[in-house]
């Protein structure tokens, strides 16, 4: 039976590092037959030790943790029900214990009536986990459908979202990261990344929370989860997400009832396969600090990504031995096989 690591990197690099030791203690006691045979496998485990020890020192250097100690006005910007829980469930529990104020933005309205009709309902038995009501969540159908471009509906989902910080006049804003793993959430990232001025006096926020971007320096998680695959299909770790571009991960420090909080939160979340959530998901809030002058037209570079090797090698080599070793999703979501194209989802 495989055993699920959640959120613990240094025991799966310490399974690793177990691993090649084993075939190393092989090589030097075995006979000369057998010496041949674990050669390979010790050179090869030792070098996937070296490389997830690598990904756990720069976990320590990337990543920082963030005191949410003052009430504010928390304004969390999602796409879909569940993702502001996801990226932000965890501090708007907390600014509500401290008497904060916190309003939920829904973008993205469901293409199937029934399931959209139910997943408000989740959204709002979620939320009132910490207090707010029916007025404290709009959901909104501001976005073109998944797998649609259309640049006048994104126009105007600018004026609304501008109305709406207007109107709430937020101290904070969460909004998704623009990462290239789900093209709602690059719309969303970008619209709010192109309405903030300097004349704005709050602090902006983007929550990570799944990317095709595969990085030895900025992605430390995925790689150990990469190099966890290979112990025997016995071991899979399930990390937080990473950023993508260097920028420091600031692990917000929540009290355990807001973390217990936050997983009776994604527990509502019953259409999304609630105990998956739970399990995968329920790791403190994980911002990074929005830059205005990282305005993008792609959420990384295309052309130099790991991403490419493996759109490229499934080509030449069944698909299913690539997503063994790399199991990216290939692409945006919305814009499978290419990445999100804000300049061409924008018409600019």
């Amino acid at each position: 039976m495989k055993r699920r690591i959640y959120f613990r990197p240094w025991a799966a690099v310490a399974l690793l590092g177990g691993t090649a030791l084993l075939f190393w203690c092989v090589v030097l006691l075995a006979g000369r037959g057998v010496v041949w045979i674990a050669l390979p496998f010790a050179i090869f485990y030792s070098l996937l030790f070296v490389i997830s020890s690598w990904a756990l020192q720069r976990i320590h250097v990337l990543e920082r943790w963030l005191r949410w100690d003052t009430p504010g006005r928390l304004l969390i910007v999602a796409p879909h029900e569940d993702d502001c829980v996801i990226s932000a469930g965890g501090i708007g529990a907390r600014n509500g214990r401290l008497g904060g104020a916190t309003r939920v933005v829904y973008l993205a309205a469901d293409v199937e009536p029934g399931l959209r009709e139910k997943r408000k309902a989740e959204a709002h038995a979620a939320w009132r986990e910490v207090g707010l009501g029916a007025d404290d969540l709009r959901h909104l159908d501001l976005l073109p459908p998944l797998h649609q471009r259309d640049p006048v509906k994104l126009q105007a989902a600018a004026k609304v979202l501008r109305s709406v910080i207007d109107d709430f006049r937020p101290t904070a804003i969460v909004m998704p990261m623009f990462e290239g793993g789900h093209i709602h959430h690059d719309m969303a990232a970008a619209l709010i990344g192109g309405l903030v001025s300097e004349r704005d006096k709050f602090d902006v926020f983007e929550a990570p929370e799944y990317s095709p971007y595969v990085s030895l320096n900025n992605t430390p998680h995925r790689i150990i989860a990469l190099s966890a695959r290979w112990l025997f299909g016995l071991v899979a770790y399930y990390g937080p997400p990473d950023g993508i571009d260097g920028r420091l991960l600031l692990k917000a420090r929540l009290d355990p009832e807001d973390l217990d909080c936050k997983r009776r939160m994604l527990a509502a979340f019953k259409s999304q396969n609630a105990s998956s959530l739970v399990a995968s998901r329920s790791y403190p809030d994980r911002l990074v600090r929005w830059d205005q002058t990282r305005r993008r037209r792609y959420p990384f570079d295309f052309q130099r990504s790991c991403l490419r090797l493996v759109l490229a090698a499934r080509r030449r080599i069944p698909g299913k031995a690539v997503a063994a070793i790399f199991p990216l999703q290939r692409g945006t979501i919305g814009r499978e096989g290419r990445l999100t194209d804000w300049f061409e989802e924008s018409a600019l």
